[in-house]
């Protein structure tokens, strides 16, 4: 039973990045369909991603409070509903508070579901268990993206957020007949633990750099389907979904950190590395094929889970004390910059162009270099 109701939250973590990303392959579709911008279709990206930025600080109050079943019961319930009605909108106004309200729900489900597989899982399954939860978020980012093309190249949008919303209320029927009453314990974090953790120097490094490192990878994952729709005659949504394929690579550097950082001979030299891996990536962008847009958006996520499944175990082995707010500010600082990237860009995008842009981000990105090799000091 414990077992079947650890598949039933790794489902619903699938199904939490399908709503997610939904929207970020057919931004063209968007665009040309509602009569919007490109800045303004990649909206529909950060407002669903913005509140994620506060989750690890202020969500996990709301868990010691209720009992995580209820939370999610009622979350899926809502999601749910929320996508059908998506489906069925034509206001981009409030198609924009749609997603935005979808972003209040999400980060409670993940920070619920995370604390729920880490309390039923036994101590010594526990780690693998957080480990398989991390590679069905990666594994449900790309399905999220690839399905939702592939549908819309076939059916039509509106579909494919029809079958999510009902799909959700479905889970959300599984998690109330199948789940256990289980409340979080958790610390309040208070905020002379917060500037402590800011003020310790590779914690405040590391949460910059991943700022920026999230922020260039949103910016080019959600705009890269309007460049290649303008260089690609045979552009479609699902070619553009299948483009995400490269995001699975993520899955293997989740399971495979040890490794990787004693091939690179220390956390910071692997960090150091996949941020040069994304950089070069980035400037191979510049392709104006799909073939090569193909390879470098593989390299490019190679470099970038790098940095951040590294970082993440990073800040977890340096913290001696409040590990739990220094993880959540590493999550507040990465979701942060992943909104941002998701629309800021696109001020450089719309009026300078594809070039500008990979140079923009490049920018960002060697800043966040910069960031780690002031930290290469510390002993890893």
């Amino acid at each position: 039973m414990k077992q079947a109701e650890i598949l039933l939250y790794y489902f619903c973590t699938g199904l939490t990045l399908y709503i997610l990303y939904a929207t970020q392959p057919i931004g063209p579709i968007f665009e040309s369909q509602l009569g919007i911008s490109k800045t303004q279709a990649a909206l529909f990206t950060t407002a669903i991603m913005t509140p994620l930025a506060f989750a690890g600080i202020f969500y996990g109050y709301l868990l010691e409070k209720i009992q995580i079943k209820s939370i999610l019961v009622i979350a899926f319930l809502l999601l749910g509903i929320s996508e059908i009605i998506f489906s069925f909108t034509h206001s981009y106004f409030l198609l924009l508070n749609i997603r935005g309200f979808q972003g209040l729900l999400i980060p409670a489900v993940l920070t619920g579901i995370m604390s729920y597989i880490s309390q039923i899982s036994s101590k010594d399954s526990v780690a693998n268990a957080i480990g398989v939860y991390i590679g069905v978020t990666i594994i449900g980012g790309f399905m999220g993206r690839a399905l939702s093309g592939f549908f819309t190249d076939i059916f039509g949008w509106r579909v494919f957020f029809f079958i999510i919303g009902c799909v959700a209320i479905i889970a959300s029927m599984l998690l109330l007949k199948f789940s256990q009453n289980i409340k979080d314990s958790y610390l309040k974090p208070r905020l002379v633990d917060i500037i402590h953790t800011l003020k310790t120097r590779h914690n405040l490094y590391i949460f910059l750099m991943i700022f920026g490192i999230f922020f260039t990878f949103q910016a080019m994952l959600n705009f890269i389907p309007f460049e290649l729709a303008k260089i690609d005659n045979e552009y479609s949504s699902s070619k553009a979904g299948m483009l995400y394929i490269g995001y699975l690579v993520g899955v293997l550097v989740a399971f495979n950190t040890k490794k990787i950082v004693a091939f690179f001979g220390g956390s910071i030299k692997a960090i150091t590395a996949g941020i040069i891996i994304l950089i070069i990536a980035t400037q191979i962008f510049r392709a104006d094929s799909f073939e090569w847009i193909f390879i470098a958006m593989v390299i490019f996520c190679l470099g970038n889970f790098i940095s951040h499944s590294i970082a993440s175990g990073f800040i977890n082995k340096m913290a001696t004390s409040h590990k739990g707010i220094s993880n959540g500010l590493y999550v507040s600082f990465y979701y942060f910059g992943g909104a941002l990237g998701s629309f800021v860009p696109g001020f450089i995008y719309m009026p300078f162009g594809w070039s500008a842009l990979l140079w923009f981000i490049s920018g960002v990105s060697l800043i966040s270099l910069i960031f780690i090799m002031v930290i290469r000091d510390i002993k890893n």
